[in-house]
């Protein structure tokens, strides 16, 4: 049996008021379809927020829920306070897993349940499931915001150490704290010295993350997953990285928390310092000797599409299990025969696969194979597909 979702339900999660999805035995892929706005990508962000992290849309937690009523029960998920609700059975490894997520309280907080036990935090997510999704906002990713690069790459380490989310969340909150601190004058140095060196510390841990899945996936993507899909060459660089290839993770430390000291007077006057915060990974089309960023909308998803594949192999063969995988709007931008066979790849996975789409017609090849749903109004219902 595949890995994923056996049983998804949502309580006043955008716009569905409630909502019950029971998959089919096996956990085929699945595929939504519907008009633009229908809610299809809306069930693709509630299945995002059963790993650890803030989902596909980054968005903030209390702009969720459809309505916030006085008092809401969701099975055994969340607690009755809760404004928006989102529980699963997943299946694992090990067996069954229910888990439960929602909205707590007004302070961006939100409660998670692991078979009726409250998590103490977000990574106890990571054990249960791994996801990682592609969304028509990264179909040029490699020539847009690095921070959106960034965040894509955390998420491919993330799935393969679900503390990566926490590191990273406690590394944004000191260096804000830091700057300011360093903004308002306020130059309280034992303060100053304690986050200088949870941030050199964090800094050094995210760089040493980011640097081995971008060694471990170069190996699996020399061997292209998909025909007549690109290879990708990838490559990180930034300060931090770079220092990492010539001295000890301890000596690394240490020279940034130096470089943080020495530059307290230029971030007080509005000056900025480089880290992983200012990191970059850049992606090449092995067979054009092209940077991503200069090649075609559709080569640069196909690109992205061989770098997702080679993450769920090496995943496989190092952990035993594949992530799952969300792809919104999959059909567009890929033409008929490299779309064809992309599905088949995908229906191949040892974990559940969730797609959208407007039409059912591009994901004919997976007729019989996979669950069809159709959207409609925040409807959903089971369709045929001939």
């Amino acid at each position: 049996m595949r890995l994923g979702i056996q049983e998804l339900r949502l309580h006043h999660f955008r716009c569905y008021e409630s909502l019950s999805l029971i998959m089919g035995t096996g956990l085929p892929p699945v595929v939504l379809t519907g008009g633009n706005g229908a809610g299809k990508t809306n069930i693709l962000e509630a299945i995002s927020f059963l790993v650890p992290g803030r989902g596909l849309r980054q968005a903030r937690l209390s702009d969720i829920a459809t309505k916030t009523p006085e008092e809401m029960q969701m099975l055994d998920a969340v607690s009755e306070d809760t404004s928006w609700a989102i529980s699963a059975k997943v299946q694992t490894q090990d067996g069954l897993v229910q888990v439960g997520t929602g909205l707590v309280d007004k302070m961006e907080r939100r409660q998670i349940r692991i078979d009726g036990e409250n998590a103490k935090t977000q990574s106890e997510l990571g054990n249960v499931l791994s996801a990682i999704w592609i969304t028509p906002a990264q179909d040029r990713l490699f020539c847009g915001d690095p921070a959106a690069r960034r965040r894509f790459l955390d998420r491919l380490v993330q799935a393969f150490d679900s503390g990566h989310a926490t590191v990273c969340s406690d590394y944004s909150y000191a260096l804000k704290q830091w700057n300011n601190l360093l903004h308002e004058g306020r130059h309280d140095p034992s303060w100053l010295n304690a986050l200088e060196e949870q941030i050199a510390a964090g800094a050094v841990a995210i760089a040493a993350a980011r640097r081995d899945i971008v060694a471990r996936l170069q190996t699996f993507l020399k061997t292209k997953e998909v025909d007549g899909f690109p290879t990708a060459v990838i490559s990180l660089s930034g300060m931090v990285e770079e220092w990492l290839n010539d001295l000890a993770a301890i000596d690394v430390e240490d020279k940034y928390r130096e470089k943080l000291k020495s530059s307290r007077h230029l971030v007080a006057d509005g000056g900025s310092i480089g880290g992983v915060h200012t990191s970059d990974f850049s992606v090449l089309h092995a067979q054009k000797a092209m940077d991503a960023s200069l090649c075609s909308s559709g080569e640069q998803k196909a690109l992205l599409y061989s770098i997702v594949l080679a993450q769920t192999k090496a995943q496989m063969q190092e952990k035993g299990q594949c992530p799952i995988l969300l792809l919104d709007e999959l059909a567009a931008h890929f033409d008929a025969k490299r779309r064809d066979a992309l599905l088949e790849r995908l229906n191949n996975l040892p974990a559940q696969v969730w797609m959208t789409g407007t039409d059912a017609e591009p994901f004919n090849t997976l007729a019989g194979k996979a669950e069809f749903f159709n959207v409609e109004n925040a409807t959903v219902r089971l369709a045929k597909v001939a």
